[in-house]
């Protein structure tokens, strides 16, 4: 069933969110489920705590799916910038048969330009920002929210939209080229296989993909390997996944790691508890479609978990290792 998704980018602003959904509301098009990729700031995971509160109790949508980007502050670096981009393809190629909603209004300029490049390479129904006046924007803000009475929070996290056009949140929509029918020409020429068809050539010049000879540049390298890496990913679930952690002394530490895992992988099925054992922390494949994955979180205990995926080749089973490495690895 074809499902309304809202994807963004969320920072210390935890409003943006919430008059995304009521200038969609607005237009005729709620989300049935929202997609929030932050980092680890505190304020952000203070931002991202109330929604997780405030969107199924007052907006009526349970669907709120947190995807850490594993980074504390800014996108500082290529390897940053490598990593955030391969989350955004990831979740765009997975939610793509559904009615996809991208905002960039939140979160960190540099996460902000990558989800639209990400969203031109896999296109969405709409790509947007949200404008407020001045004096909201700042009443949005977690540092504005924090310690309020629940009254005066609803106000600021839901300004009315019948007040004057300049009073009042604006939904602005931006332009994108959908690049997803040119995807697999992309690949081609950005891996070096193909020569640029000349649809595309001018358009991978002007990013700095490829340089005045028609190869590949750094850059245009580094995409290619993400582009490559999230086309061979195994298809998204059709269900809720399962969770299954024996009783243990840090049984709530790992319930949050297994949580947090399938956010962040939509082609994981189920995730359970294994016994422990002496080694180093890893990840192998146990054909035909599972993981056994071992990692300390913060302990001199290994944990280990097997992690079923929706894998149907070994292909996509080890890009899912390759993925969930990264994932591992932050």
């Amino acid at each position: 069933m074809t499902r309304k998704i809202l994807l963004a980018t969320l920072g210390e602003a935890p409003a943006v969110i919430t008059e995304a959904i009521d200038l969609l509301t607005e237009q005729g098009a709620r989300p049935d489920g929202v997609l929030l990729l932050h980092t680890e700031d505190p304020d952000v995971r203070e931002s991202l705590e109330l929604l997780l509160q405030h969107l199924p109790a007052h907006c009526g949508i349970s669907d709120v799916r947190p995807v850490s980007v594993g980074s504390y502050g800014d996108i500082d670096s290529t390897e940053a910038a490598v990593g955030f981009m391969q989350i955004a393809c990831a979740q765009l190629k997975t939610y793509r048969e559904h009615r996809l909603f991208v905002s960039i209004a939140g979160g960190r300029k540099a996460m902000s330009a990558l989800l639209a490049l990400a969203t031109q390479f896999y296109g969405a129904e709409r790509l947007f920002h949200i404008w407020v006046p001045p004096w909201l924007e700042e009443a949005g803000r977690i540092s504005s929210l924090r310690g309020r009475p629940e009254e005066l929070v609803q106000k600021h996290l839901h300004p009315p939209l019948d007040a004057p056009e300049r009073d009042r949140p604006k939904l602005i929509d931006l332009p994108f080229i959908a690049l997803f029918p040119m995807l697999a020409d992309i690949r081609e020429a950005l891996s070096g296989r193909s020569s640029p068809t000349p649809k595309i050539r001018p358009m991978l010049l002007r990013a700095g993909l490829l340089d005045a000879d028609g190869r590949p540049t750094p850059l245009g390298q580094r995409v290619a390997e993400i582009l490559e890496l999230v086309e061979t990913l195994p298809p998204a679930r059709q269900r809720e996944p399962e969770i299954r952690i024996p009783e243990h002394h840090y049984k709530g530490r790992l319930e949050s790691f297994a949580r947090n895992l399938v956010a962040y992988a939509p082609y994981i099925t189920r995730v359970e508890g294994e016994p422990w054992r002496q080694g180093q922390p890893s990840i192998h494949i146990q054909p035909p479609n599972s993981l056994i994955i071992g990692v300390r979180l913060h302990t001199d205990i290994l944990f280990r978990f097997r992690v079923t995926t929706t894998a149907h080749t070994q292909g996509e089973l080890e890009a899912a290792r390759q993925h969930l490495e990264r994932y591992l690895q932050r």
